[in-house]
């Protein structure tokens, strides 16, 4: 069993559909990415998998079992969140109290959630974890302010209070958009290295394709709240069998030759009946109108051949 089996999340607001149909396994030690573009419904997944939803979104799920619990509603995961699951925030930044000194902040975590009632052994904690997350001297930077960190100090800052409480499963969205090619390198690698040392099941949500090749091992292709292709991540990258798969790949710009796809996600009021790519599809036909079932990791009447 994985530390996450989810089965046919669907995320909604009053009258309207953001996710549907989500379902996926997340092991220990295993980076699984979720692909696609802006408004595919990446993020929503993610908060809804910490019960962080905003107000007036709601999610729902068939099963949900984490680290062997089972989860019946989003008011049982506030029980988990930060000492079993745990989301690091999108901005480091904003996730910073700009009056607290990063030796705090942690401090705070490793109090409320881990439940460290010793000083000395918080001291202890929060030094070890800020020497996890690549900082030479811990001891100098829990004295710092926010603004006396770089961005990548800032965002390691953060990951060392998101490990805090030892979650079995990190969730991680968007990490690398605000940081030059060197730092990008260097915060994949750690992830990789976090999730093989600490046995962790790590949820890693993009738009980089490159990101996701780099540390993941599986891979999950949204398409307007729909799965739209799932499998190991060098099988659906290396032969994509949906033609949106295909697509994206095409448009990588690291890769040169890059092909912009035609038109753009459909917004919410304008969701095609059927499968939700048929407007931008080359292959799209009357069968389309129906949406396909995901069989065999693929939901596409016209899968492309692999190579």
């Amino acid at each position: 069993m994985g530390l996450v089996e989810l089965e046919a999340l669907e995320v909604r607001t009053s009258d309207a559909v953001l996710v549907e149909g989500l379902s996926f396994t997340l092991e220990a030690h295993r980076i699984l990415a979720v692909v696609g573009e802006s408004g595919s419904g990446k993020t929503v997944s993610a908060l809804a998998l910490c019960g962080l939803l905003p107000p007036g979104v709601a999610a729902r799920w068939r099963a949900l079992t984490i680290a062997g619990t089972p989860v019946a509603t989003s008011a049982d995961l506030a029980a988990l969140r930060g000492r079993v699951i745990a989301a690091m925030p999108q901005d480091a930044s904003a996730a910073l109290d700009p009056l607290m000194r990063i030796g705090a902040l942690i401090d705070e975590v490793l109090e409320h959630v881990a439940g460290l009632e010793s000083a000395a052994e918080r001291t202890s904690r929060r030094r070890s974890l800020l020497s996890e997350v690549g900082f030479s001297e811990p001891f100098a930077v829990e004295r710092l302010f926010p603004h006396q960190l770089s961005g990548g100090m800032r965002q390691r800052a953060v990951l060392a209070a998101t490990l805090a409480a030892n979650p079995s499963v990190l969730l991680v969205d968007e990490p690398t958009t605000a940081l030059d090619a060197a730092l990008r390198t260097n915060v994949l690698a750690l992830f990789k290295e976090l999730a093989q040392r600490r046995g962790l099941a790590l949820l890693f949500i993009t738009h980089d394709l490159a990101a996701a090749e780099a540390i993941a091992d599986d891979v999950i292709v949204v398409y307007a709240g729909r799965v739209a292709e799932a499998g190991a991540l060098t099988k659906v990258f290396g032969a994509p069998r949906h033609p949106y798969t295909a697509g994206l790949l095409a448009a990588r710009l690291d890769r040169g030759n890059s092909r912009a796809m035609a038109g753009s996600i459909p917004a919410l009021g304008d969701r095609p009946v059927g499968c939700r790519f048929q407007p931008r599809c080359a292959r799209a036909s009357p069968a389309c109108a129906q949406q396909p079932p995901l069989t065999v990791g693929i939901a596409c009447h016209h899968p492309l051949e692999p190579s």
